[in-house]
């Protein structure tokens, strides 16, 4: 039996720079600070969350 991956979340947001600490509280990783690029998008090198800035958003 194979586990399947779940796919890095996505999250929509209105702000340049947003701020990624791995949501999981004490089971999450260091809070780091992230600037979208001329893309609209970024992703945390951390947990691999991927932030689109709104109206960007290819869904």
């Amino acid at each position: 039996m194979s586990v399947i991956p779940q796919p890095p979340e996505t999250e929509v947001v209105t702000a340049k720079r947003v701020c990624c600490d791995g949501g999981e509280g004490a089971l999450g990783h260091p809070r780091v600070w992230l600037s979208l690029g001329e893309d609209g998008e970024v992703e945390c090198p951390y947990c691999d969350k991927k932030f689109v800035l709104e109206g960007k958003s290819k869904t």
